[in-house]
């Protein structure tokens, strides 16, 4: 039985509450502990309450999750200790509740705790607690023994990356351009004006192209051919890809070396100096300068100058090593056994969980086409509705299917299109001094280990086995939760915006999840588990107000 760790507290106040819980879930917890090995994961939230039931649950039976850390953020007006209790005394699953004390701290190099970490109120205090806690997370569960951790939201479900072939997807990708067919390198979208900048290389020298307005943005991805509105097709070459045949592992000379390399506001390269030869500024300082983006040189690379192992000049001709970070980035499986391997994904029916076919999968092809960091490409689900499946109603009047996002909504996006993704990270794999500093961010919080996202080479849809479902529910949910981003989370004009991107095509593979979990934990114990999902009781924001205007 595992008992509840003892950060479990939300401002040092602990609640105790009785639950009846009989034997079946008590023998299953035993058989399921001792035969099962489970995954954890981190939850960073605000007022979601009536999201935690049905993600906790869900997960348990997919994943399946059986440690979780959850954070609450301290503008929330409710707490899911009570939540977390229930399947913590049922002996299934390992539940902590942290708040600020537990994580908003530096680390020295030695393993020292440091300094608090003070975080402001605006959207980069935002994201800055979110990268704190995600790291901090995922180097607890590390201490704990545990392998795989999810970093996902709770409007947020992993699943199988199903090909449906009663839905539009976008087209496997090439490795060369098709007959008659231009290669465009070094491109960008612009997606403010729909189209695609690139060069073609012609026989004189490259020339600079733009497309014209795409016809459809699912194809946008290396490998690609996009077709624009004057029935022109451009093959997009997989830069990164072709970086990757010369790029350096070391600096061909001596120079500084860049690490966590980015692009600041200004347009000024920046990052972690190491080895400056030339000001002698110490290790680890965070340095920026100016480059002459229009330089021939720099203006084929900008689109790929953070991508590691090559040299950089500053206005001052003096050069730069970009630190090879994608050295232990995952092997990317060939697209034919991409393809393969979603082909053999397990359909609803077949009870299998994620880490079966993550462990089936690095058994064929080997551990580092999987690990450690599983990125994974998301669908937006609209606000469209569908009447509940037969099989998925379970224990009329009791459990009702239509307070479930994952049921209740079936409608989802444009497949391919959506920026950025998320990730699965097999902690036990990464040193522990990765994980003592912030996360770079929630989409690649690794980026020794994680590839860099831009939006074009965001996790590709095509080859990825798993997909995370990102629900956008009713106008109800969607601005329950008041948190510093309140302006957007209230505008019903943005709702609109998101609940249109979100009703493209509808899935026609239906989930069992439901029906099954209740099957196995009976129906008052699934009853008892699942209170209070779906239902956004009202809550008193005057504090919020108060505190945060």
């Amino acid at each position: 039985h595992l008992s509840l760790l003892p950060s479990l507290s939300l401002n040092n106040i602990h609640i105790r509450q009785h639950i009846s819980i009989d034997n079946t879930l008590h023998e299953l917890a035993a058989a399921d502990n001792a035969h099962k090995e489970g995954a954890s994961a981190c939850l960073l939230v605000n007022d979601e309450n009536p999201r935690i039931p049905e993600w906790i649950a869900y997960h348990y039976h997919t994943l399946p999750l059986r440690s979780l850390t959850v954070a609450v953020d301290p503008l929330s007006r409710s707490s899911p200790l009570g939540i977390l209790r229930r399947w913590n005394d049922t002996g299934l699953m390992e539940m902590q509740l942290w708040n600020d004390d537990d994580y908003l701290y530096e680390i020295a190099a030695n393993g020292a705790e440091k300094k608090r970490i003070k975080v402001t109120p605006d959207v980069h205090g935002h994201r800055m607690r979110q990268n704190h806690f995600i790291n901090k997370c995922m180097l607890d569960f590390k201490r704990r023994n545990k392998q795989w951790v999810l970093l996902i939201d709770v409007d947020e479900y992993i699943t199988f990356n199903w090909i449906d072939d009663n839905n539009q997807e976008p087209d496997f990708p090439v490795e060369k351009a098709p007959d008659g067919i231009p290669t465009l390198m070094d491109w960008t979208w612009d997606s403010s004006e729909g189209v695609i900048e690139g060069w073609i290389d012609t026989l004189s020298s490259p020339t600079k192209v733009a497309t014209g307005s795409l016809v459809s943005q699912m194809q946008i991805q290396p490998g690609g051919v996009v077709t624009d509105s004057t029935g022109d097709s451009y093959y997009l070459r997989d830069d990164r890809a072709v970086r990757d045949l010369d790029a350096l592992d070391q600096p061909p000379e001596p120079m500084p070396i860049l690490k966590y390399v980015m692009a600041d506001s200004d347009d000024k390269l920046c990052g972690e100096i190491f080895n400056d030869v030339y000001d002698e500024k110490w290790d680890e300082l965070w340095v920026c300068f100016e480059v002459d983006w229009e330089a021939p040189e720099n203006e084929q690379k900008k689109t790929n100058i953070f991508h590691g192992g090559y040299v950089v000049e500053d206005l001052q001709q003096r050069k730069y090593f970009l630190e090879k970070e994608q050295a232990l980035w995952p092997k990317r499986l060939a697209v034919e056994d991409a393809k393969d391997a979603r082909e053999r994904l397990p359909r609803v029916d077949e009870r299998k969980t994620i880490l079966d076919v993550v462990k089936e999968e690095s058994n064929r092809h080997g551990y580092e086409t999987m690990g450690p960091c599983i990125m994974m490409p998301r669908l937006r689900y609209g606000s469209f509705e569908v009447q509940p499946e037969a099989a998925t109603v379970v224990t009329p009047g009791e459990i009702d299917p239509k307070n479930f996002v994952t049921l209740r909504y079936r409608w989802h996006g444009a497949k391919g299109v959506y920026v950025y993704g998320k990730t699965m990270i097999d902690v036990s794999q990464i040193p522990t001094e990765e994980l003592q500093v912030e996360a770079e961010n929630v989409h690649a919080p690794l980026c020794h280990y994680c590839p860099r996202q831009e939006w074009y080479y965001s996790p590709q849809y095509v080859t990825s086995l798993f997909r995370v479902n990102h629900y956008l529910d009713s106008f109800e949910a969607y601005t329950y939760r008041k948190d510093i981003r309140v302006e957007l989370r209230q505008s019903v004009d943005r709702y609109n915006t998101l609940a249109k991107e979100g009703n493209h095509s509808m899935d026609t593979e239906g989930s069992h999840w439901l029906q099954e979990f209740v099957q196995d934990m009976g129906s008052e114990n699934a009853k008892m588990l699942l209170a209070g999902a779906g239902i956004f009781p009202r809550l008193d924001w005057s504090l919020w107000k108060i505190l945060w205007g």
